[in-house]
């Protein structure tokens, strides 16, 4: 995306984030005990997303929905809401991407939190499993990409997107194949597409707290969410909770191929009707649902 961008589109980015009425805002959001390590004390909303909250564009459009899934012209790169694979952290499902060629590129963005300072930003995070089957280099894996301004509001020009990938990150582990692994963006070091403040050249690895110190007046612009590509060809990878923290509210992003039940507050309230099993079959009442949720709650 060009610096026109934040000309052209911050204003309709912003409309899109305080306008929608998408089932995924963040004011929507049902609770959950699930939390991210390092932000134990923020109010969590784990949110789920499916396959009906999103849209499905060309690369380099204005986003439709607060949840797009880009992709570029003609490419067989794919995005899907799966069951699985293995036990994912959250629910039983997640978001795998599949990038067949080195050219490929596959971005799901939420469009929610456009204006964010990234000064009150205390939890970025999400988990990753790599399918076996993958032939990329075996450090590849989805990243997380933020769309931001970096000289803030006020100031002309400014775009960029800033990026976090578990092989820049060696603290948190090696990358593994087959296994749900979780990767915690604050503290972690982070690469700017375009040269920032603090960074003269790009890309420049740096921690999250330095890109904020030396960015102070910097927003979230356009898109938050996991990309994969370019340069992953041969790459098949899952992403579920996805977790943004801002001061002391937190958003954990539940990517599931259905819309089910986490707890038995969710049957209650006529909320059975509108929540399907894993298989997608529909209950028959709430005790039904509620049964559901003690027996997958309880699956090793």
């Amino acid at each position: 995306m060009s610096l026109s961008f934040k000309i052209a589109g911050a204003t309709a980015l912003a409309a899109v984030a305080a306008c929608s009425t998408d089932a995924t805002a963040p004011t929507d959001a049902r609770s959950s005990d699930f939390a991210v390590t390092g932000a134990s004390t923020a109010s969590s909303n784990s949110v789920i997303v499916t396959e009906s909250d999103i849209a499905r564009q060309i690369e380099d459009t204005p986003p439709t929905r607060s949840w797009v899934f880009y992709t570029r012209v003609a490419s067989p790169a794919t995005g899907a809401f799966v069951t699985g694979p293995s036990r994912p952290p959250l629910g039983v499902g997640s978001f795998e991407m599949n990038t067949p060629l080195a050219t490929d590129k596959g971005t799901l963005f939420n469009y929610d939190h456009v204006g964010t300072r990234l000064t009150d930003i205390n939890a970025i995070g999400y988990s990753t499993y790599r399918d076996p089957a993958s032939t990329a280099p075996a450090v590849q894996l989805p990243s997380i990409n933020i769309e931001v301004d970096y000289n803030g509001p006020n100031v002309a020009g400014g775009y960029t997107s800033l990026v976090f990938e578990p092989v820049y990150n060696p603290d948190e582990g090696a990358v593994q194949s087959g296994v749900w692994q979780s990767w915690n963006g604050i503290p972690g070091i982070w690469w700017s597409t375009r040269p920032i403040n603090g960074c003269a050249v790009s890309p420049c690895y740096q921690e999250w707290s330095d890109i904020v110190a030396a960015n102070p007046d910097a927003t979230v612009l356009g898109g938050f969410g996991v990309n994969q590509g370019s340069g992953s060809g041969g790459l098949i990878a899952a992403t579920d909770a996805l977790t943004l923290g801002v001061n002391r509210a937190q958003w954990i992003y539940n990517f599931e191929p259905f819309r089910t039940p986490l707890t038995k507050d969710d049957c209650k309230n006529g909320g059975w009707q509108n929540l399907t099993a894993a298989d997608g079959s529909h209950f028959r009442n709430q005790g039904q649902c509620i049964k559901y949720v003690n027996e997958t709650s309880h699956q090793g």
